[in-house]
């Protein structure tokens, strides 16, 4: 009896024993948490160098063992930042110092600096020497680009040379059409690159011509004048032209009309802007198969706000009636003949900025009427 005893208690005792130490076990499991013990800044930049106002710059954080951190970017949207990605522009031009700091979970801190350079807005800009031109006259530009770029690269409509790297090129143009002018720059450090073009920026003709009232090109109007008596009609290039030229241009003149009007007014392309105080030659060659007669030639400037060739700003209209050089009404004969008018600006102030030949024809007969070399010369 009492040996049976002694063996129950001693297995109660190892039952107790036991459930004790899965007590222990599941206590320990559920409680227990192990100490960090890697901590190690490790942070990067996209890049080192961007534009201003350009794209932005990623910032990136992959440091072990992080609490807490904060970026600060001076001079960048957004200024700070606590993620671990973030993106930033910069607006202010020069070397900006980004700093991470970083603080651990044991409390310790450690902190690291971006070097970030900011170059300015890379702009390209140049002016000529002159806008308007003789034929075989050469034009030296100069540029004016922002932004400190290390190439350029031009191109010469009509021009020789055709192309240029040089910083400030002299270019010869031998053809008689207004030409347009464009220049890309770069800038090597930072691989920046843009492009300003200007079309019709020179405007090139023969001796007396600037306003490119001369149709060599062979391909149409190149001073396209609106016609009116009423209605539009037909103004043509043909072939055979005044001074030697090889094309001119014509209208076929109907006596029945009484009149009929040349203007070039609503052509934003043509536009020609004249300076207050000056004096200007305008003059033509003409002829026609028919007696008939110029009733007018003068210079007009008339821009409404209707017309297509206004861009914001309507002028008035105005006639420059103080004519001299030449007496109207002129009988045209058969021969190319040369018309010549003088005008002078007045010094008032106003702007005048779609300037144009006034021609108008009158006579009872039917008439083909040939118009070439249109000119619009400065008086120095």
């Amino acid at each position: 009896m009492l040996k049976n005893y002694l063996i129950s208690v001693r297995l109660s005792i190892l039952l107790i024993f036991l459930v004790g130490l899965v007590g222990i076990h599941s206590c320990t499991k559920d409680n227990f948490k192990p100490r960090e013990t890697a901590k190690e800044l490790m942070a990067t930049a996209s890049s080192n160098i961007t534009v201003a106002e350009g794209g932005a710059i990623t910032f990136t954080d992959l440091s072990l063992g992080v609490a807490n951190r904060r970026w600060t970017f001076p001079g960048g949207t957004p200024s700070t930042s606590q993620l671990p990605v973030v993106d930033v522009v910069f607006s202010e031009e020069g070397t900006i110092v980004c700093t991470l700091e970083i603080e651990y979970f044991d409390g310790t801190k450690e902190s690291k600096n971006f070097n970030i350079q900011v170059y300015p807005v890379l702009i390209a800009a140049f002016t000529p020497s002159a806008t308007r031109i003789k034929v075989g006259e050469t034009v030296t530009f100069t540029d004016n680009s922002i932004g400190s770029p290390t190439s350029w690269s031009w191109e010469f409509e009509g021009g020789t040379p055709a192309t240029s790297t040089e910083q400030n090129p002299t270019v010869t143009f031998n053809v008689n059409q207004p030409v347009t002018v464009k220049l890309t720059i770069e800038r090597a450090i930072d691989g920046s690159s843009v492009t300003e073009e200007k079309i019709n920026l020179i405007q090139v003709g023969p001796p007396e011509l600037c306003l490119n009232g001369n149709f060599e090109t062979g391909i149409g109007n190149v001073v396209d004048w609106q016609t009116w008596n009423g209605a539009p009609f037909p103004y043509t290039v043909v072939a055979g032209g005044a001074n030697g030229t090889n094309y001119s241009s014509f209208i076929d003149f109907q006596g029945a009309w009484g009149w009929g009007q040349i203007i070039s007014r609503d052509f934003p392309n043509n536009k020609i802007a004249l300076e207050n105080g000056k004096d200007y030659k305008v003059s033509m060659y003409v002829k026609a198969e028919s007696p008939i007669r110029l009733d007018a030639f003068r210079g007009v400037n008339h821009l409404p706000d209707w017309s297509a060739a206004y861009a914001g700003i309507a002028e008035g209209y105005e006639e420059f009636y103080d004519n001299s050089g030449f007496s109207l009404p002129y009988n045209i004969t058969t021969e190319w003949t040369k018309v010549e008018i003088q005008i002078s600006v007045p010094n008032d102030g106003n702007s005048r900025t779609n300037f144009f030949p006034d021609i108008i024809f009158g006579g009872a007969a039917n008439s083909k009427v040939y118009i070439d070399e249109i000119s619009v010369k400065i008086v120095e």
